[in-house]
């Protein structure tokens, strides 16, 4: 059984020492359906003006499941405010909220 709010508090720990807030730098949490590897990728994006994008790799939710996924990001937005990209989720609904994934 996972823990959610154990498994967003590594992404949490992990998230805290690379967020600096600087000029003209856009940060962004992707979390990614990793269809092959039957996980969830969350990674942190970031852009900052005349610089490439970087995308640093956070923690991985070994699971499928929508709900388990859907509580571990609530637990996350707790935390932190920035924004979430959804990637390779397709036209699929929240179980809970009955929300699009986006």
């Amino acid at each position: 059984m996972i823990n959610c709010d154990q498994e967003a508090e590594i992404i949490a720990t992990r998230l805290d020492p690379l967020f600096t807030a600087q000029w003209h730098c856009q940060y962004r949490i992707d979390v990614v359906n990793n269809q092959y590897g039957s996980a969830f990728n969350f990674f942190l994006d970031i852009r900052r003006k005349n610089h490439r994008e970087r995308s640093i790799p956070l923690h991985t939710v070994h699971t499928t499941e929508l709900a388990v996924l859907e509580k571990v990001v609530g637990a996350l937005k707790t935390h932190t405010q920035l924004s979430l990209n959804f990637v390779n989720f397709g036209r699929v609904r929240w179980p809970e909220s009955h929300r699009w994934i986006r």
